[in-house]
């Protein structure tokens, strides 16, 4: 039995002594015959052996001590190979834990056992009921929104323990940033510490919020090198194009040629534009892309007629701070006359919809 990790390495002389904080994980199919499993934990990135085990017969057991409960692993394959054949998300704490096949088309597993793991399976069970809801023919919208709802419930209703905080970490982008402030602030102090990056680029997205001024993007005068270049290499700042007497309104939209759900939003851009670019609607564009090539490909390619800049930088930029965008695509709606921020995140025929609207 091989341990790495300096906590798993004391757990083996304990467990045999009646520690309050021992654990055992065990796991039997026949889907595991011949196999190790391993207990596994992300740092750095990567993925670190705690224990493993041969698999004897179709069953398998690890045990050790959690003096203090936390989320790992539990991967099965055969010896020497990277790829895992079968996985479960696991929290690590003291008591009986059984890893078990979770009924389905393809084989998948879950833990069974301890506060966390049935606080977890009760989240997924949810999340999973809802997902069964979607698909053609369905009001997919609304049920992407009680998805959301059932998640962010799961995060305020487990008392900021890890779980609660694994839930925010792999998924604030999905929650408005007074939802992300609130849900830190329902965290023990030492572990709000952890969240610190989220919560101030939440509060800067409150900044952005519709009712609020636009912040302006490559600004000029200040003896600083642009942030962001258009094609041609020149700057052009945001307040230029919103103080153009032409347009009366601007949506900035933050993108990249390598940006998939970006791509799919081209075709109800396109035609947003040609509709209403006369009236005076216009996009300032603020690409991610790393290289300049890509970039200028989609713009030639899919006729992105509007504005562009980008720092070619990747996230690297400061507009993508300043506008807390966290996923792309990402989008802000400025009334010219006003300043204003008045829509955000317009998806899909919301674009020309909007125009519509304001531009009748």
């Amino acid at each position: 039995m091989k341990k790495i990790l300096c906590f798993a390495l004391a757990a083996a002389t304990m467990v045999g002594c009646g520690n309050k904080a021992a654990y055992t994980i065990t796991g039997e199919s026949d889907k595991f015959a011949g196999k190790y499993a391993y207990l596994q934990v992300e740092k750095e990135g990567a993925l670190q052996t705690v224990d493993s085990v041969a698999v004897a017969g179709n069953a398998f057991t690890l045990e050790g001590v959690a003096e203090q409960p936390y989320s790992a692993y539990v991967v099965v394959k055969d010896a020497g190979t990277e790829r895992p054949e079968f996985y479960a998300e696991i929290f690590v704490e003291p008591g009986q834990i059984a890893i078990e096949e979770v009924a389905g088309e393809r084989p998948s597993f879950k833990a069974v056992g301890g506060a966390l793991n049935d606080a977890m399976n009760a989240v997924n069970d949810k999340l999973a009921a809802i997902e069964a809801k979607m698909g053609e023919g369905a009001d997919n919208a609304a049920l992407e929104a009680e998805y959301y709802a059932a998640l962010y419930a799961g995060i305020m209703e487990n008392g900021g323990n890890i779980l609660s905080q694994n839930i925010l970490r792999n998924n604030y982008y999905a929650f408005e940033p007074q939802q992300v402030i609130d849900a830190i602030a329902s965290f023990p102090a030492e572990a709000q510490e952890g969240f610190a990056n989220m919560k101030s680029s939440a509060e800067q997205a409150l900044k952005v919020m519709p009712g609020n001024p636009y912040i302006d993007i490559t600004e000029e005068g200040t003896g600083e090198q642009p942030q962001c270049l258009t094609p041609e290499g020149k700057v052009l700042t945001l307040k230029s194009v919103v103080e153009n007497k032409k347009n009366k309104y601007v949506l900035i939209d933050f993108w990249a040629s390598w940006c998939g759900p970006c791509m799919r939003e081209v075709p109800y851009l396109v035609d947003a534009y040609k509709q209403f670019h006369s009236k005076g609607f216009e996009i300032y564009g603020v690409s991610f892309d790393r290289a300049r090539e890509p970039w200028l490909k989609a713009i030639e390619e899919k006729d992105l007629d509007w504005l562009h800049v980008s720092a070619v930088n990747y996230w690297d930029n400061k507009a993508r701070h300043d506008y807390a965008v966290n996923s792309i695509p990402a989008n802000f709606l400025v009334d010219c006359s006003t300043g204003q921020i008045i829509a955000k995140g317009l998806r899909g025929e919301q674009v020309v919809e909007k125009m519509g609207e304001l531009l009748k």
